[in-house]
């Protein structure tokens, strides 16, 4: 539950579940955000998701490069990057001893008035935390996951591929995932063609070659996504970019999803077709050992 207290903060209390859980905002142990800032009035910021494997946050140079970039196409200035580091080191050294755990890092422009300009914002708010790891992954991985089709569209947008705070689509598309009694769904884009899951990125394969949708107008490029690929182009495989309708996915001989807290998750069946060769993603998953 969020409150608002007479001095204008946002509050969240500190729910502390199975031992772990930290928040850093601006490097302090804090549980307030000012009601002004600009990631609760426009959802004007980036974050990202990083898988913790005791104390160590994996494939950190990825995340680390892509809020970089994503900062930057934002054009969101003064962030220290060197202090945010630092508390990503701090939150990730408290999990030690913890198999598996989740550190989330958001990059908010900071506070600012009423109003779209950002004039004059130039102190952002960072805030890094720590969250239980999701144990339904590990299953997952092990036994596959049915996906639907969703009837929720993905707009085009010039900001596609950021993994940017406005994410109202994906709060849609996981609603209608909970109503379809599958584990996740395929979302397409307003033209009908696929772009990713509910949280995650699609792959399929058709021989010898692995097919992932084109970023370039919707979705987000995850940097597991990324490790897939060149992992996928060592083991031998064609890897393409592409804009297909779901009739390319029933055509498929494998299909998997990805994204950096669950891995790589096999799917068995998507609209009641059952697929039983995994052959890609059970070495991808392999070379990769997340």
């Amino acid at each position: 539950m969020i409150e608002c207290n007479g001095s204008g903060l946002v509050t969240e209390p500190f729910f502390i579940v199975q031992g772990i859980r930290m928040i850093l905002i601006n490097g302090q142990q804090v549980d307030t955000v000012a009601f002004s800032d600009r990631a609760f009035q426009y959802g004007d910021g980036v974050f990202t998701t990083v898988l913790v494997k005791n104390g160590q946050a994996c494939d950190w140079g990825r995340h680390k490069t892509r809020l970089e970039q994503n900062v930057s196409a934002l054009h969101i200035e003064g962030v220290d990057w060197l202090s945010l580091y630092q508390w990503v080191d701090t939150v990730a050294d408290s999990l030690k001893g913890t198999e598996r755990a989740i550190l989330k890092v958001i990059v908010s422009r900071g506070s600012g008035g009423r109003g779209y300009s950002a004039a004059g914002c130039n102190k952002p708010t960072v805030t890094v935390s720590s969250h239980p790891f999701p144990t339904q992954y590990l299953s997952w991985r092990e036994t596959g996951i049915s996906l639907s089709l969703l009837e929720q569209r993905i707009g085009q947008s010039p900001l596609a591929g950021l993994k940017h705070l406005n994410r109202l689509e994906q709060v849609m598309l996981k609603r209608e995932v909970e109503n379809c009694g599958t584990e996740d769904g395929v979302a397409c884009d307003m033209n009908g063609h696929v772009i990713e899951t509910s949280a995650s990125n699609i792959f399929w394969r058709i021989d010898q070659t692995l097919n992932t949708p084109l970023l370039t107008t919707s979705g987000v490029a995850g940097t597991m996504r990324a490790q897939v690929i060149s992992v996928a182009q060592a083991l031998g495989y064609a890897i393409r970019e592409v804009l297909e309708t779901p009739d390319s996915l029933i055509d498929a001989d494998e299909i998997f999803i990805t994204n950096a807290v669950m891995g790589v998750v096999p799917v068995h069946c998507l609209e009641g077709k059952n697929y039983r060769d995994f052959d890609a993603s059970s070495a991808i998953a392999l070379r990769l050992d997340v």
